[in-house]
């Protein structure tokens, strides 16, 4: 099947596969219309010459290569190719002798398919030999990083600096003209993410190994953390690398994303578990542990982290983790709750703080079983994605040793080991079937290269059999982890919203439990965000929960009766839909206010961590003074870890957003660590210019990694909802601050002033961030202007304030003070005003009654009647008509998926009104069209022209979508949503082209009886994965347009009306 991850194998491809479409044409012209075929002697020599120059140019690239793999993939192919071509010649032969030919026809079409499927696999053979060309140099880095360990001097070091540095440099070149040549754009990202890793880390990496050196040398304290330190950047580096070859190799859609990111959620989910178990034993043990407590935290956190590892789990082992966590937290609610009220001690509550304790080994031996069976899963289908690159290689070689049949035997041992956790029979047996076919070809195999016949046609041929069977084998063994995992809902809160609300609006339409574990998602991460609030805040939090969980298995309850459409049943789903807006936007309130409270300062203990470590070595308690700072500061990078994470789950942020947050998380928490240790060796070795000097390295390591963190927290969260906390939050820190005074606490005042400087400060830098994101130069004014008054207000309230903490019973200065906090307030209120929307100016207002004066001048004669037959009343405006969406006929054969797709384009584009908006209206046509394709795809002979049609049509609505939607791109002031647009729209075009490409491919193949089934089958998928990924983008283009559309101007010339159908809030 043709493959099109590169632009060169697409631009290639396109015009075959045009040509191929006329041929398909003209073939069931023929066939159905009964016309005659014209000549095609002139074009098919045509294409007979351009295939004889690829086939020559593909030999002459085989005799000159080393590469096996490619020397034994390239014949087949240049076979295919030159055998369709004959095919294709002969057929314009007979076809010139008889215009009604049917065995020319047959030969035209089966030619068309073959010259299409050949040339995608000469090209892909090609590609392939390539991407292994760039692997090579990244396997070299990978060796040669590895050399660090063995570096003891300077002199070595210097060496090893300058040898890495050119290869480094290679691999880079390669990776970008890679990264420029795919049509993926997710796979062109994963590249350049983890390639500008690569080169931040290198500097990072000469620094550890230096300060490695340097103490080793003097026999100084910290040795143990310099060889941590360079452990960490090294394995680091060699991961980034390993992410570059295997995102190299991919050709589709990455199926692997998942493996990686579930297998480290759960571990870290696992660690955290452990490390909080004690604590919150301790807190169960004693009766006179209070609500509140770091216990009682650490407990709660272990069930969030339980729970976070149900989710990624499936079937009976999901629902026993997640009741198990359930119950768990509802013992410690009462337990609690008992203890608040001074019962602890009392037996009833000590024997359930027992059975609570009891309750967590179970929970826990449950959650690291499910870990280790999602590892074993994991491992056993990444082995054999390793190993099948070996065998493929072996295969290739037709002299290759026993030790290729060793590695066979390896790789099908793991796919045993899949079989042995499929929970489908027919799986299971498929699995080991393809097993025991692949051990007998491999023995049959061995034995021929035994006799010395390795290079016999047999043996070759049995070599390629084996070589398609492994790729089959793997791609089954895929499907079955796949089948094994979970529905994952989408990834942002607005999916989830989405996948949820289409659920409850139609619960008798089977969706694959997508809804439901949208909900479940939604409630847990709610949960979670109830576990940071303190008493009736906690409860109100965990009730929502509970509420929409409970109407959710309700509403699942009244479908798998059949009773979806029910009075009762559609009573549910409208308070479970209430229900869910509730909940979403009461989450994104509490998770405003705390990213408020925590991301008001991400710095200062990193900057005390500093102060410590550098300490003068006189210095009282100079040891005890670090420790308590680095837990302070780690303790901090947490809290920023989870409330970014947080943002990321429940903000307004899109799925990019949501990645970066994740990715940048991941990397902060493993380098916090690292800036420990380097703290630490520092203060091990006062005065060391290199252990300065890798401090300093790590430390603004982190904190650029902070910063990133930051901005896209603020790109996850309302801007004016975060000022808007930002406001509320010191209005209570200057009631703190009164309290202090009150009281006569000075050290309550300091951290009241210090909190607001801070909070404003905040403000400044949210506020700097949108000016350098807009270029509508009336909203820069404004909010530069509000800033510019809110910064020079800081300093003198910070002035003020250390007065008063000086002499705090004096009320003059404690009058100044509260002006300049309320100057402040003031000023915070102004750059918030400045983000609210601009009210259109209306006209002035009428004169007042008795400012009229009637003027004297004898009015205009009345005109007469019209004479004659009154004519009709004007008539109405017409009503807007969509054209209603097909819906499925009865026993009609159609393609499932790209029906659905295409009726959530529809349901998107019909909340719109498509009057002035051609966006609108082509997303509608394009829906409609690919609604069509879904029938023609499943359909028989006949259906060839209409399939290419209907393709082109949609590439056509494609193309007006792409255009029209830069063209509100470069209108658009927002810099942030303006690229958000172009990214989701430049996906278009790439996409539709391909749709043409297999509708091509699909077509040749319709009505054909000459064609396995599994092959037709294979074409459907790609079809239908294109056009799911076509309508998924268009989709988010008309959302990003819409979102666009409301930062332009209205004086920009903008022609695009967006009107809402149905009200927002309805």
């Amino acid at each position: 099947m043709p493959v099109f991850h590169t632009k060169t194998i697409e631009s290639i491809l396109e015009p075959v596969a045009q040509q191929i479409s006329h041929l398909v044409i003209m073939h069931e012209e023929g066939e159905v219309d009964g016309k005659a075929i014209p000549d095609l002697t002139v074009p098919v020599a045509a294409v007979q010459a351009a295939v004889s120059n690829l086939v020559r140019v593909g030999k002459e690239t085989v005799q000159t290569t080393e590469d096996q793999v490619m020397k034994r993939d390239m014949p087949p192919a240049f076979i295919k190719v030159e055998n369709s071509s004959s095919k294709l010649v002969q057929a314009a032969q007979m076809l010139k002798a008889d215009p009604y030919s049917v065995p020319a026809r047959d030969h035209l079409i089966d030619g068309s398919r073959g010259i299409l499927s050949g040339t995608s696999d000469l090209l892909l053979t090609f590609d392939e030999a390539e991407v292994r060309k760039i692997i090579r140099v990244c396997k070299g880095i990978l060796e040669y990083l590895a050399v660090a360990e063995v570096v003891e001097t300077m002199e070595d070091l210097i060496t090893y600096t300058k040898n890495l540095r050119p290869g480094m440099t290679k691999m880079s070149k390669m990776i970008e003209e890679r990264q420029q040549e795919l049509t993926h754009q997710e796979h062109r990202q994963m590249l350049v993410n983890s390639m500008n890793t690569v080169k931040e880390l290198l500097p990072v990496l000469i620094s550890a190994i230096k300060i490695f050196v340097a103490t080793q040398s003097s026999r100084g304290a910290g040795v143990e953390d310099a060889e941590r330190n360079r452990k960490f950047i090294f394995e680091k580096m060699s991961a980034e690398i390993n992410e570059i070859i295997r995102v190299l190799q991919l050709t589709t859609w990455d199926e692997d994303a998942w493996a990686n990111k579930d297998m480290e959620a759960v571990k870290r989910c696992l660690a955290l578990i452990e490390s909080k178990m004690a604590q919150a034993k301790g807190w169960l043990k004693d009766p006179h542990g209070q609500p509140g407590d770091p216990g009682e935290v650490a407990l709660r956190v272990i069930l969030d982290e339980a729970a976070k590892v149900g989710e990624l789990c499936a079937g009976k082992e999901r629902k026993d983790i997640l009741a198990t966590t359930k119950a768990l937290g509802q013992m410690t609610d009462q337990i609690a709750d008992l203890r608040a009220r001074g019962q602890g001690p009392n037996p009833g509550c000590v024997q359930r703080a027992a059975q609570c304790s009891q309750g967590l080994d179970l929970l826990f031996g449950k959650v690291d079983s499910a870990a280790r069976r999602l590892e074993a899963l994991i491992n056993a289908k990444q082995a054999i994605a390793r190993r099948l690159d070996a065998a493929q290689a072996w295969l290739a070689d037709p002299h290759g040793g026993p030790e290729g049949e060793e590695i066979v035997r390896a790789l099908l041992a793991e796919a045993k080991r899949i079989a042995d956790f499929c929970e489908d029979p027919k799986e299971r047996e498929d699995i080991l079937r393809s097993v025991g076919e692949i051990a007998g070809l491999t023995a049959r195999l061995v034995e021929l290269r035994r006799l010395g016949k390795g290079d016999s046609p047999e043996a070759r041929a049995l070599a390629k059999q084996i070589g398609g069977a492994l790729l089959t084998l793997q791609s089954k063994t895929n499907r079955a982890v796949a089948n094994m995992r979970p529905t994952k809902p989408a990834v942002t809160l607005e999916g989830k919203m989405e996948q949820a609300l289409r659920w409850v609006n139609n619960p008798g339409v089977d969706d694959r439990g997508v809804g439901q574990a949208a909900i479940r998602g939604m409630v847990g991460e709610g949960r979670r965000l109830a576990g940071g609030l303190l008493g009736p805040y906690r409860q109100d939090m965990v009730g929502r929960c509970d509420r929409t969980e409970a109407l959710m298995t309700s509403l699942a309850d009244m479908a798998g009766r059949g009773e979806a459409e029910a009075p009762h049943a559609r009573a549910t789903a409208a308070q479970l839909q209430d229900s869910l807006k509730n909940l979403r936007q009461h989450m994104q309130e509490v998770m405003t206010q705390e990213v408020s409270d925590v991301f008001s300062d991400t710095t200062t203990p990193i900057k005390l961590l500093a102060v410590a470590a550098t300490a003068p070595p006189d210095a009282p308690n100079r040891g005890e003074v670090f420790e308590e700072r680095a837990g302070n500061f780690e303790a901090h990078a947490g809290r920023l870890g989870a409330t970014a994470e947080k943002a990321a789950a429940v903000g307004t942020a899109n799925k990019s957003t949501v990645e970066g947050i994740n990715a940048t998380v991941k990397s902060t928490r493993e380098l916090t660590p690292q800036v420990t240790s380097a703290a630490r060796i520092l203060l091990k070795n006062p005065g060391n210019k290199a252990a300065y000097e890798h401090f300093d390295t790590m430390k603004n390591q982190w904190i650029d990694n902070v910063e990133k963190l930051t901005g896209l927290v603020d790109e996850a969260i309302d801007t004016k909802s975060l000022l808007d906390a930002s406001e509320e939050a010191i209005k209570k820190d200057i009631d703190k601050c009164r309290v202090a005074m009150a009281n006569v606490q000075p050290q309550m005042l300091v951290a009241g002033a210090t909190s607001i400087a801070r909070r404003a400060n905040r403000v400044l830098l949210v506020a700097k961030r949108e000016v350098e994101n807009s270029e509508d130069l009336r909203f820069r004014d404004t909010v530069k202007h509000a800033s510019d008054l809110l910064s020079h207000t800081i300093s003198p309230m910070v002035m003020d304030a250390k007065a008063v903490a000086g002499n705090i019973q004096d009320k003059a200065l404690q009058k100044v003070y509260l002006d300049s906090c309320l100057r402040i307030l003031a000023a915070v209120g102004k750059v918030r005003e400045a983000f609210q929307p601009q009210e259109p100016d209306f006209p002035p207002p009428p004169p007042e009654l008795d400012q009229l004066h009637v003027n004297d001048e004898q009015a205009p004669p009345k005109p007469p009647l019209p004479e004659g037959e009154v004519p009709p009343p004007r008539p109405p405006p017409p009503e807007e008509k969509d054209e209603e969406f097909p819906e499925q006929k009865a026993g009609e054969v159609l393609s499932e998926p790209m029906m659905v797709a295409a009726r959530q384009l529809h349901d998107e584009a019909r909340k719109w009104s498509s009057k002035g908006n051609d966006i609108i209206a082509a997303a509608k046509r394009m829906a409609l069209l690919m609604a069509e394709m879904s029938r023609l795809v499943r359909g028989g002979s006949g259906n060839k022209r209409a399939l290419i049609q209907c393709a082109k049509d949609i590439a056509k609505a494609s193309d007006e979508v792409t255009r029209l939607a830069k063209e509100v791109a470069k209108q658009c002031t927002d810099r942030r949503i303006r690229t958000n647009l172009l990214q989701v729209c430049e996906r278009i075009p790439t996409i539709s082209t391909q749709l043409k490409i297999l509708s091509t491919v699909k077509a040749t193949m319709l009505g054909r009886t000459n064609i396995s089934e599994e092959e037709s089958e294979q074409a459907t998928d790609m079809l239908v994965h294109n056009a799911q990924n076509l309508m998924q983008s268009v989709k988010e283009t008309v959302r990003e347009a819409e979102a666009a559309s409301i930062k332009i101007r209205t004086d920009a010339g903008c022609t695009l009306r967006w009107v809402r159908k149905t009200p927002w809030y309805q």
